[in-house]
């Protein structure tokens, strides 16, 4: 894809408008966005914003543990709360050896230290954990003991157990069971781990049914009813799979989620059960190069995280980490990778996860943008003290747009904040404020010039391929 050259990063404004000026010359005609800010609204959870990792992760003992202030440190910029997944394909083979048994070369063993340290991590970063159980090869015994040691060593960060990673594909791409494996012999087996665990752990809370697309079973889950089940979990992945031609960053801009997330929605509604994306991502298959790795990535999680907002979802955790652990080879779509001498670094991905965290805790407004278009996202979120923030998401590769913003009330000021970058596909240079986020998390973003507001009413340009995040203050 050819690369689109950034126009800057603008701080401030003059007058009621905050925009590029003579730099943007051929900016579309303005739109007006209108916000419903007497609205009730939808409330952000706190604890929105989350990260999914493979349970190979726990193996090595050495990525979640006390002394990686590399990783806690960015972790730590995206919130106070948060919630970390650990589960996917390799939680197939894991096993839980809490006397140092022998295992098979293949296995991936799970020791008390590695929850120890992931316990550790847990309490110093405030973050809560859903972990994963191998329903996969495992034993419900196995998995019992495995869930006793984890909730004992969590403590009140764990907030649900996950019994298998994608059971839907089970009998179809992992040929673990027959291929008529069904939604019915899933939950024959799911009731019997679930019954050794809750013999063992009485109070154990539980989250699935963790499936890769089929969201028929989230229904099927919630109307068995079982005992501790506290919340509805499904994977979502916008493209795929990696390496296909078809797999664009243009097409990934364009990607989406409406139609799954509302099915999602209404069986959260029905069975009065919250739901969550735990393992989400740009591109299955570990993410395709030149389009998960991008600035363009960025605005693509950025949206579909308003997006699952919208709709009701309980949050979002964007899948992360290594492809294999024996290569050590990083995800193309990972937002935390690692940037040599025992240090990470963020990923594109991850600025897009940290505009949205700016927002996290506000309830989401109605909007309403006259001539609405396919490349213009906007979305509106009220804070606890009656602040409003508005970003906008430019998705058209060419052209920049002109939003006029009608917040239905005066406020006394307001300034921007950019998600900016060299070009739409670049991999580095990223900044957020016009900062970038160093090794260990340390993020400082400019202070933008606050504007006042007349009229009630401000101008933003939003160049092509960008994203802005308007802030009004009281």
């Amino acid at each position: 894809m050819t690369s689109l050259a950034r126009r800057g990063f603008l701080r401030g404004a003059i007058g009621a408008t905050i925009g590029l000026g003579s730099r943007r010359a051929h900016a579309q005609a303005e739109k007006l966005l209108t916000i419903a800010y007497e609205d009730a609204g939808r409330p952000i959870a706190a604890d929105f914003v989350g990260l999914s990792y493979e349970s190979a992760v726990l193996a090595a003992a050495d990525y979640f543990a006390p002394n990686n202030a590399s990783v806690l440190g960015l972790i730590r910029t995206l919130g106070a709360n948060g919630v970390v997944r650990i589960g996917g394909n390799t939680s197939a083979d894991t096993v839980w050896r809490a006397a140092g048994a022998t295992a098979r070369p293949a296995d991936l063993i799970i020791t008390p230290r590695s929850i120890d340290q992931l316990a550790a991590t847990l309490r110093n970063i405030g973050w809560k954990l859903i972990y994963g159980l191998n329903l996969a090869r495992g034993t419900p015994e196995e998995a019992a003991a495995e869930a006793v040691y984890v909730a004992r060593a969590v403590g009140a960060s764990l907030l649900a157990f996950q019994i298998g990673n994608e059971p839907d594909g089970f009998g179809l791409w992992m040929h673990v069971r027959p291929q008529g494996y069904d939604a019915a012999a899933y939950l024959a087996e799911w009731r019997v781990f679930h019954a050794a665990i809750r013999a063992s752990l009485p109070d154990a809370r539980f989250a699935g049914p963790d499936v890769a697309a089929t969201t028929e079973w989230v229904g099927a889950l919630a109307a068995a009813r079982p005992e501790g089940l506290v919340l509805l979990t499904r994977h979502y992945y916008a493209e795929g799979p990696a390496g296909a031609p078809e797999v664009t960053l243009a097409r990934l801009l364009q990607a989406n989620a409406q139609s799954d997330l509302k099915e999602l929605a209404r069986y959260g509604r029905a069975y009065q059960l919250p739901y969550r994306i735990v393992e989400a991502n740009s591109v299955y298959n570990e993410g395709q190069p030149g389009v998960s790795d991008t600035l363009g990535a960025a605005f693509w999680g950025l949206e579909f995280m308003f997006e699952a907002a919208a709709a009701g979802a309980a949050g979002v955790n964007f899948h992360a980490g290594v492809h294999n652990r024996r290569a050590g080879e990083d995800k193309a779509y990972t937002p935390i990778a690692r940037s040599g001498g025992g240090r990470y670094q963020a990923r594109p991905l991850y600025y897009g996860m940290l505009m949205f965290a700016q927002v996290v805790g506000g309830a989401l407004l109605p909007t309403r943008l006259t001539a609405p278009i396919d490349d213009l996202a906007a979305f509106a979120v009220r804070a606890g003290n009656g602040s409003l923030r508005v970003c906008l998401i430019n998705k058209d590769l060419t052209r920049g747009m002109r939003v006029r913003i009608d917040p239905a009330r005066s406020f006394v000021a307001s300034s921007v904040m950019r998600l900016a970058g060299p070009a739409v596909d670049a991999k580095a240079g990223i900044t957020l404020g016009g900062s970038r986020v160093d090794d260990f998390g340390g993020w400082a973003p400019m202070s933008g010039a606050s504007t006042p507001v007349r009229d009630r009413e401000i101008t933003v340009d939003v160049p092509a391929a960008s994203a802005a995040l308007v802030m009004f203050d009281l």
